[in-house]
């Protein structure tokens, strides 16, 4: 019985101790558009933990064309060169308070010569936990619009801010209904998923065969789920677009 109560025990501090400091969400993961662009993939970081954590994140593999580069920002920009930064002073940085979100972001910087495809793996973790790191890879593509329907391809799939934002609390009453309007440039198979700050699927939102189009969904979400920042992400055969949501109660 002393055995099974230690055992327990030890898990319990070991979970504690090599648990998750942070969540790492990027708004989109694949981005396309025309030779030469700035592709810019943003993603929150926030502390989920009860003390000061120090951020690290580095890049881990930068897969790109003949003339491209990428770049990190997190708080500063910085050149093409530097595969790794820290929450610290010596990256112009401090610590992120526990419930802080602070914004980072990869640029993709694609040449005016010719079309490709890149892919760039970000790795994030914290001082205290080294060793429990989060990986996201992130996929830029260039086209030349060489017809009015790829030109069309590539500018017009739009996955719009959601209205009213932050929702649910009312001067009287609560109303936790909000609407999401989407833009596709083709047919085809579609999802919105919901996430939570920690990147679990939490609902569906839309999933199905879709016209081409302007498209709205009146979206009701699930009373029980606590109050907080959420993410919906529209996903086609063709890209993938992330948006936050703000629920309050």
């Amino acid at each position: 019985m002393k055995l099974r109560f230690l055992i327990i025990v030890t898990t319990l501090i070991v979970s504690k101790l090599f648990s998750q400091d942070i969540t790492f969400i990027p708004r989109q993961t694949s981005i396309s558009d025309t030779m030469g662009k700035e592709l810019i993939f943003y993603i929150d970081v926030r502390n989920i933990s009860s003390s000061p954590q120090t951020l690290f994140i580095v890049r881990t593999q930068n897969n790109l064309p003949s003339g491209w580069s990428s770049s990190l920002c997190l708080d500063f920009c910085y050149p093409p060169f530097i595969d790794s930064v820290a929450t610290t002073p010596d990256f112009g940085s401090n610590p992120l308070q526990p419930g802080e979100m602070r914004e980072v972001s990869l640029h993709v910087y694609t040449s005016s010569n010719t079309p490709g495809q890149g892919t760039v793996q970000l790795k994030a973790g914290t001082f205290r936990n080294p060793t429990q790191t989060i990986i996201r890879n992130f996929t830029a593509n260039t086209y030349n619009p060489t017809s009015v329907e790829d030109e069309y391809l590539i500018k017009d799939f739009n996955l719009e801010q959601n209205y009213p934002n932050p929702f649910g609390k009312t001067l009287n009453s609560f109303n936790p209904s909000t609407t999401i309007n989407w833009k596709l440039s083709k047919a085809g198979w579609i999802s919105i998923k919901l996430y939570n700050s920690l990147g679990q699927e939490v609902d569906t939102i839309v999933e199905g065969y879709y016209e081409s189009g302007n498209h709205s969904k009146l979206y009701l979400i699930n009373s029980t789920l606590p109050a907080g920042i959420y993410f919906y992400q529209l996903r086609t055969d063709y890209n993938v677009e992330t948006k936050k949501m703000i629920l309050e109660k």
